[in-house]
């Protein structure tokens, strides 16, 4: 620990979310470049959304390491960030600047921010980061299923299944507000509770925020069978179905529910292996390389689930 001599340890506040915001990017170039991949363009609207949020919901967990540069000033060198949702403690972000990897920034941040009492442990990490991968191992996040980015537009339309008899689908959002009045944010984390292992309403404001637009998904006797988001940029996800043989269908619902202006794009499971045959089936492509989903115990049925990003479930 004798590089971490200059170092200061503090939690974060959203003056340092630009600072942030630029180590992210320079520690996914630093790794990415060389292996081929495109470059993290310099403005990320929806990282610095993300990293509000998560500074909004657990301030406690935001924490930052500074030092001083030539001057004397307060430089940000590194920064992680964790979200508790019920018993579910998520990493949702850990980087250290280019160059000080190895002088165990890291690990000293990810010690200030554990939980000190029985919560299960999550991560979503690069499967290209093998030394990353080591440290959330030996604190019990345990690499355990892929998670695949598949983005593109289905070219082969007999590939996506149509919505199982008696489900029928609508649109949900701020111009909705009787529906959401009348109790469906009490439905969505219901089925949150039952997928996912805990509710987590102030992430679906989050959603909302980014501009995803959700539908709901009814059987016949009106129950909620399920939910998902999609939008105008082609972002799809969260995805949460009460029977895992509505996940794909749902999906491909969603695909064409709002017409994107580009490409669509959804993290899916490894586990919900149909949704991820369909999607390849119908013309989409696995981008970059997978993300490691790890835990130290279970918690959610990732059949039933795709999360809305790897730095959020």
């Amino acid at each position: 620990m004798s590089g971490l001599a200059d170092i200061a340890f503090r939690r974060a506040v959203p003056g340092d979310l630009p600072a942030c915001e630029e180590i992210w990017r320079d520690g996914l170039n630093d790794y990415l470049l060389p292996l081929g991949e495109m470059e993290i363009p310099p403005d990320n609207a929806t990282l610095r959304q993300l990293h509000a949020h998560v500074l909004a919901t657990d301030p406690e967990l935001f924490w930052v390491a500074t030092r001083p540069d030539e001057l004397g000033d307060e430089t940000l060198v590194a920064f992680a960030a964790a979200a508790r949702r019920g018993r579910v403690w998520f990493l949702s972000m850990l980087f250290v600047r280019p160059g000080l990897q190895r002088a165990g920034l890291g690990r000293a941040l990810l010690e200030r921010i554990l939980p000190v009492d029985d919560a299960i442990l999550a991560v979503a990490t690069d499967a290209a980061q093998p030394i990353s991968n080591g440290l959330y191992a030996s604190h019990r996040m345990v690499a355990r299923m892929p998670m695949f980015n598949l983005v593109g537009r289905p070219r082969r339309r007999a590939a996506l299944p149509p919505l199982p008899i008696g489900l029928a689908s609508r649109r949900f959002d701020n111009s909705a507000p009787a529906e959401r009045d009348h109790g469906l944010l009490a439905e969505l984390a219901a089925v949150d509770r039952e997928v996912l292992g805990f509710d987590h309403p102030a992430d679906h404001d989050l959603l909302r925020r980014q501009g995803r637009i959700g539908f709901t998904y009814r059987d016949d006797t009106g129950r909620l069978a399920g939910y998902g988001y999609t939008s105008e940029v082609g972002r799809i996800g969260p995805v949460a179905v009460r029977d895992a043989a509505h996940l794909a269908p749902v999906v491909a619902d969603l695909l064409d529910a709002v017409l994107p202006r580009g490409a669509s794009a959804i993290w899916v499971p490894g586990q919900a292996a149909p949704a991820v045959e369909m999607l390849i089936r119908a013309g989409l492509r696995i981008e970059g390389f997978p993300v490691l989903l790890g835990w130290s115990r279970p918690f959610a049925d990732f059949e039933r689930y795709t999360p809305m990003s790897p730095g959020l479930l």
